[in-house]
């Protein structure tokens, strides 16, 4: 029988997350190794309950969990939370079987520092632990937002006619290689029902940008943004204050 896969996409934006994006690139490259895929978006399967004994069953039938969240401040958010805290009843009522079964995770930080994600990847590591889940790793992503407008394969073509010499290419092109190899090398150890060793996901602990160069580029977004809605004189009100 094929190996069975359950991905639980945790962003509230959905479909416009860094979440959906790159565990959606992670779920395609295991589709091309023949394991079945099945997706749900949290935000909305918590809505209803026949969604999540859908979800439950899924993790029942599944070799492999994928979690992507988004990071809030510092760890995982409230939804993730409760997703996890739904799946751990599960296992204890009885509506999970106890076989083997592998956790993946990607954490994914708006901030430029990888090492922001390690405190929501220890919560789900410790979530597998919890119940007899096999803890196969994580990916700790920074400055995640540049793969919500240019998915990691679309990114990597843009990019390809960079020369090495252009700042552009150890900003962009190197970082996105590195994280496509990463990925890559990630669902090939996985789809063989292996956890992903320590040093691959080692990999992505680097920060792509000087730190003053990235504030400078979120403090001149803000500015256009401004610009755009005519607010540049009132970007240090206090209007909640009295």
């Amino acid at each position: 029988m094929n190996k069975q896969l359950t991905f639980l996409m945790c962003s509230p934006r959905g479909e416009k997350s860094a979440s959906h994006s790159i565990g959606s690139y992670l779920t395609s490259l295991f589709g091309e190794k023949g394991i079945t895929v099945t997706s749900f978006s949290v935000y909305q399967t918590l809505k209803k309950q026949d969604k999540i004994e859908e979800m439950i069953t899924s993790i029942d039938n599944s070799d492999i969990i994928l979690i992507s969240s988004p990071l809030y401040i510092d760890q995982a958010p409230y939804m993730t939370i409760r997703t996890m805290n739904i799946i751990t009843d599960s296992f204890k009522q009885g509506k999970i079987s106890k076989k083997e079964r592998h956790l993946f995770a990607i954490s994914n930080a708006g901030y430029l520092e990888y090492y922001h994600n390690s405190i929501a990847l220890k919560i789900y590591e410790q979530f597998a632990k919890e119940n007899d889940i096999i803890w196969a790793g994580g990916l700790p992503i920074g400055a995640a937002g540049t793969y919500v407008q240019y998915p990691i394969p679309e990114f990597l073509k843009m990019l390809e006619p960079l020369p090495k010499e252009d700042p552009r290419y150890e900003i962009y092109a190197k970082p996105t290689k590195l994280l496509d190899s990463v990925i890559k090398t990630s669902v090939d150890y996985l789809s063989r029902g292996n956890t992903v060793p320590n040093e691959e996901l080692q990999k992505l602990e680097f920060i792509s940008m000087p730190l003053e160069a990235y504030i400078e580029g979120g403090n001149n977004g803000w500015l256009e943004a401004a610009k755009q809605y005519d607010t540049t004189d009132k970007l240090r009100n206090k209007p909640y204050e009295r």
